[in-house]
């Protein structure tokens, strides 16, 4: 009988891991005033530079960076900074680093380029989780503030994410690419 309750209470734990698992992805910070706004490349950029615009109009930031397009402008001068761009991976990183890693670093080295130490990071709902781990890696708690805001004007999944093929695409390559992050930052 004990062995049917633990089997039981596994699986009841796995079932609501299961169905919370977007909840942890979906992290979010409240903005406050920083040196820039970083935003990320991705399927949802109109979206994402959606977010970035009203965060730079409610007065947010004072620089823009786009690090997949190596580009840091001052905030009203954010138009040129995406205009004729062509995204690129920077050569100076190895080939084993994952896309976003690499916009973490190209954005750290542009801020450095600006003395900044402070920074809104822009993206999708799901993809905030692995941001701010691999951004906390890339940015020293000592030396810089960062915070994350996915972008309100893509829609969060439902409760019910496994059942639509979408939002299960979503959750568990994240949770791939966070766990790629996880060996390779220790092995590299």
């Amino acid at each position: 009988m004990r062995t049917i309750g633990a089997a039981l209470l596994v699986v009841l734990i796995f079932a609501v891991l299961a169905f919370l698992s977007p909840k942890y992805l979906f992290y979010a910070d409240v903005p406050q005033k920083s040196d820039a706004i970083v935003l990320f490349l991705g399927n949802e950029f109109k979206e994402r530079k959606s977010e970035t615009i009203k965060l730079m109009e409610e007065g947010y930031a004072s620089y823009f960076v786009i690090p997949a397009y190596g580009r840091i402008v001052e905030t009203q001068h954010h138009e040129a900074a995406s205009k004729r761009a062509v995204a690129s991976r920077p050569s100076r990183y190895p080939g084993a680093y994952e896309d976003t890693h690499v916009e973490i670093i190209e954005a750290k080295r542009l801020m450095d380029s600006k003395g900044l130490k402070s920074a809104i990071f822009v993206s999708s709902p799901y993809h905030m989780r692995r941001i701010k781990i691999i951004a906390d890696s890339v940015f020293p708690k000592e030396t810089y503030r960062t915070l994350f805001v996915p972008t309100r004007f893509e829609k969060k999944g439902s409760g019910l994410w496994f059942r639509n093929e979408q939002e299960t695409k979503k959750v568990l390559s994240e949770y791939g690419k966070i766990a790629w992050f996880m060996i390779y930052s220790r092995v590299m």
